[in-house]
């Protein structure tokens, strides 16, 4: 059951990192089988928190399996996709310059976007856990990200309403150098293929 639009989310990490989700998807900080997404903003303990100038660009979810799948899902835990990206996390994660061992907190990744409808942006990122949510985790651009710096992109593993797993990603921009219609188009494109090399990896 999905918690009503409109709550609000805090979870604090054991390192003091903070993290407040917006009210367009908060819900419970315990459960591992709902969409949790996060915050609008994520900063150390006693920083600043300003979500000012960020812009939602996309709101996505796919279902995990093979794309030419002909089965509606895979009944599979979110916890075991998280286990296969941690054992390796570029043979599923599909975005140029993705490491094979899974970042820790505040690793800097110097990803590369490439599409065939727009030539390759330099896409720095920094991950961050999402404090309890053991299912999801964002990255933040870095100066230079076609995005533009503090762009937040948010990831979740869930087991949706008829018991498949699903993928949650929300995309949040700050100062894009790309027109938002190819950004989003780039964005779907790649975390669907995310939720197919999933779904070929626990299939």
């Amino acid at each position: 059951m999905r918690i009503s639009t409109g709550k609000i989310l805090t979870a604090v990490t054991a390192v003091g990192v903070l993290a407040t989700a917006t009210p367009a998807q908060a819900q419970s900080a315990d459960s591992a089988q709902q969409p949790v997404t996060k915050a609008a903003a994520t900063h150390s303990a006693g920083t600043k928190v300003a979500a000012a100038g960020l812009r939602k660009l996309y709101d996505e979810r796919f279902t995990v399996k093979p794309n030419n799948a002909h089965y509606p899902g895979l009944r599979v835990s979110p916890a075991k996709a998280m286990k296969s990206l941690k054992h390796c996390f570029n043979c599923t994660f599909p975005v140029k310059g993705a490491p094979k061992k899974f970042p820790k907190e505040n690793q800097r990744i110097n990803l590369e976007a490439c599409a065939v409808f727009f030539a390759c942006k330099d896409a720095p990122v920094r991950y961050h856990g999402l404090g309890n949510m053991k299912n999801a985790w964002y990255f933040t651009a870095e100066k230079g990200h076609f995005d533009g710096a503090g762009s937040k992109v948010y990831f979740n593993f869930y087991t949706g309403s008829k018991g498949y797993l699903e993928l949650h990603v929300e995309g949040y921009v700050t100062h894009p150098s790309v027109p938002d219609s190819l950004n989003k188009r780039f964005a779907v494109e790649k975390w669907q293929s995310f939720a197919h090399n999933m779904g070929v990896e626990l299939d």
